[in-house]
């Protein structure tokens, strides 16, 4: 096994040296745009995005290899509308055009004008584009009048990022349409407090071309409060025939095109019925209407009623300058009856049809329901194996439509980059290679190999998506694991297979799986050993999860918790017998608008034996504490029990509390003071803990494109004689 460990560890470094000089041959990992183009001058990562940005050019699937004056006019729109994006709203573009090693063109953009003009029969195999940005316009003074006492939030608000605690001129970066943006967004938001007739009766701005100093004033008119304590329903006669009057329907919005003058037909109908609800009285807002709105949709796409239009109306009871009360109105024109003709798949050749017709679900000859076509397009997507899935519908003959999805289909092999920072592995860097639509039935393999200083992870992944076309999936891995831990070396390799479902309702994904392990706990000489040091584990496992986070990558709103089981047995295939239970989750929330937020984190773990836990719980299963994500007073795994001879033997249950206190400076650089506890029990009789550990600290966090890089020290406020006052530690990405 040393043999093959070490040949692993040599094939790993080999593809990571290998691999990125592909890189040559296209933009493979996503990470980067097109090698033969580059950007200079805007800032090394705002360079890279531009880079990508120019991707638009490209067709997908193939490989550019010589670039024109259409490219290069093209391009230059492109930058140019992505710099004024930022607040630069007179940049300079200098254009370079090589061809073997040398210029064949030279040109300047600015101010709209490309001089000289690129000739059309130009033609180069490298494209350099020079960005001078010029002046930034910001916004220097923003006034609103006529907002109403109780507003939520700042005005500024509405129109950049407020919650820091430097807001700086980059920040408040000034286009156009950012102010128009911003006014759109207060009057929404009147609305969305009952203000119906909320409006912009002024705006202007001026600007200071020298210094960039933007100066911006709006009058608003949010108009009175309307109220309403009614809800009257009124159903009008459906159409014999739609007399082919449907343009198109948008499933996103269930909005529904039509051509001139047929919304005024509908308006001819006669009544069929009419019904009144009585309520508390609430405030009339947009959401509240499109909420009643969507529930008789639904109930009318149901019946086959695919043109259905609702129209809100108001009918006024009381008003004065500031409130307004009276009924809700909503009138049903259910439109003509439709029957589903056809379903037809246009894109998604290489995959099997009788595959796409069961995610679609939907059967020729039943009343056409357009939120079951749409849940169709739902389960076509969770395939994995589409990048976009859109519905569109034709009207074959009067009263028959066909379904028509219309697929976007990934690539066959996508390659990407992994890389990583921690205090531990120092640096992690390796690759994941993802296959779609195997055997042309929608099946995926991952493999991903990640190469550490301390630790080597090979994986392979097969996934069958959607196996009875609902949401049930089946999954199997192969994974290879080495590790250096502090006190043993740490060496898994195995196989696990299960099924996961998502359950829609309650927002929650679980699992179960079985799996087949060998754990082995290598180069440590215990004296005595907490368990077995090597072990064949055959188990049944279960996991549930549940993320309500307002971001997964930078959370700041919203709580996520999960629990995990394990369970091994003899008669599984193993050699050892436990139960292993883990459950943990994380808090965050806002504190006012200065960018202050609270982070709390808790978890909680435990394994239990009918036997021996000398000889049934290895030592690769226990639980061992510490490190940047934990207790980061301590290094990996250092905030565990120890024997007598100081040497980390793990815990068979742990409670791990997290507080975190962040305050963002601003867009890019926050700052961070926390409190890590952790109980630690190293035999079931001390439940759940007899030892606690806490460490408190501080740091500065700076947001990247692939999540918070940290860098942070804990000191040791309750710690053993044997434990160090305290620790610096580096990590990407949020510790809980």
């Amino acid at each position: 096994m040393d043999h093959l460990r070490g040949l692993i560890r040599w094939l790993a470094l080999l593809t990571l040296l290998l691999v990125p000089g592909m890189a040559r041959a296209g933009s493979l990992f996503g990470l980067i745009g097109d090698p033969n183009v580059t950007v200079s001058g805007f800032g090394w990562f705002a360079n890279i995005y531009l880079e990508r940005a120019l991707q638009i050019l490209d067709v997908e699937g193939e490989q550019r290899d010589s670039y024109n004056g259409i490219f290069l006019e093209d391009a230059i729109w492109i930058l140019a509308g992505e710099i004024k994006q930022k607040g630069y709203l007179e940049p300079e573009i200098d254009v370079t055009l090589f061809n073997n090693g040398e210029i064949v063109f030279e040109s300047v953009w600015s101010k709209g004008d490309l001089e000289p003009n690129a000739p059309r029969d130009l033609e180069g195999d490298t494209v350099q584009f020079r960005i001078r940005a010029g002046q930034l316009f910001y916004f220097d003074s923003l006034t609103i009048d006529g907002l109403p006492a109780g507003f939520p939030g700042q005005p500024a608000s509405y129109f950049y990022a407020t919650d820091q605690l430097i807001v700086s001129q980059s920040d408040r970066y000034f286009t156009e349409g950012r102010f128009r943006a911003g006014l759109s967004s207060i009057t929404q938001t009147l609305k969305d407090l009952g203000h119906r007739e909320a409006k912009v009766t002024k705006s202007d701005f001026n600007i200071d071309s020298a210094t960039g100093a933007v100066t911006c004033t709006a009058t608003i008119d949010p108009g009175p409060v309307y109220y309403t304590s009614s809800l009257i329903v009124r159903i009008y006669q459906p159409d014999e025939t739609s007399e082919g009057k449907i343009q198109t329907i948008d499933p996103p919005n269930n909005a529904v095109r039509l051509d001139a003058g047929a919304e005024a037909e509908k308006a001819e109908t006669s009544l069929e019925s009419e019904s009144e609800t009585t309520f508390a009285e609430r405030r009339l807002n947009p959401d509240w209407i499109g909420t009643n709105i969507q529930k008789l949709r639904r109930q009318y796409f149901a019946e086959g009623y695919p043109e259905v239009y609702i129209d809100a109306d108001y009918e006024i009871a009381d008003e004065d300058a500031d409130r307004v009360t009276g009924t809700l109105v909503l009138q049903v024109h259910p439109g003509a009856h439709a029957t589903l003709h056809a379903v037809r798949f246009e894109g998604g050749d290489d995959i099997a049809p009788w595959l796409l017709e069961k995610q679609a679900g939907a059967k020729p000859g039943e009343p056409l329901n357009r939120s079951a076509i749409e849940e169709g397009r739902s389960r076509l997507s969770k395939l994995g194996v589409f990048r976009r899935v859109q519905i569109d519908y034709e009207e074959v003959e009067p009263g028959q439509w066909d379904a028509i999805y219309e697929l976007t289909p990934k690539g066959t092999t996508e390659l990407d980059l992994i890389f990583g920072v921690g205090s531990f592995d120092i640096i992690r860097v390796g690759f994941q290679v993802d296959r779609n639509n195997l055997w042309g039935i929608a099946h995926r393999a991952k493999f991903r190999a990640v190469q550490s200083f301390k630790a080597t992870y090979i994986d392979l992944d097969y996934f069958i998506p959607q196996i009875m076309g609902a949401d049930l999936d089946f999954f199997s891995k192969i994974n290879y694991l080495n590790r250096q831990e502090l006190t043993f070396d740490r060496e898994e390799w195995g196989a696990r297979a299960g099924l996961q479902h998502y359950f829609s309702s309650l927002n929650i994904n679980g699992s179960i799986s079985y799996g087949l392990d060998n754990v082995k706990a290598a180069n440590r000489d215990f004296v005595v050993p907490p368990g077995p040091l090597e072990a064949r584990i055959g188990s049944l496992g279960f996991k549930f999860v549940q993320t309500e986070l307002d971001s997964p990558v930078f959370p700041t709103d919203g709580y996520q918790w999960y629990l995990d089981g394990e369970f091994a047995r003899p008669e599984l295939g193993g050699n050892v017998s436990y139960d292993s239970f883990e459950v943990g989750g994380a808090w965050h929330h806002p504190l006012g608008d200065i960018g202050l937020i609270l982070h709390l984190g808790f978890r909680h773990g435990v394994i239990i034996t009918d036997g021996e836990p000398a000889e049934q719980i290895p030592v690769n299963r226990r639980f061992f504490l510490g490190g940047e994500n934990t207790v980061r007073g301590y290094k990996r795994d250092q905030a565990a029990p120890v024997n007598l001879n100081g040497q980390q033997i793990g815990a068979v249950s742990y409670m791990l509390w997290q507080g975190e206190l962040e305050q963002r400076i601003n867009e890019t650089f926050s700052v961070v003071a926390f409190v890590d506890a952790v109980g630690n029990a190293a035999t079931i009789q001390n439940y759940p803990f007899n030892e606690v550990l806490i460490s408190v600290g501080a740091g500065i966090s700076v947001r990247t494109i692939v999540g918070p890089l940290r860098f942070e020290y804990g000191y040791n406020v309750k710690k053993r004689e044997i434990d160090p006052i305290g620790r610096f530690q580096v990590g990407l990405g949020f510790p809980f």
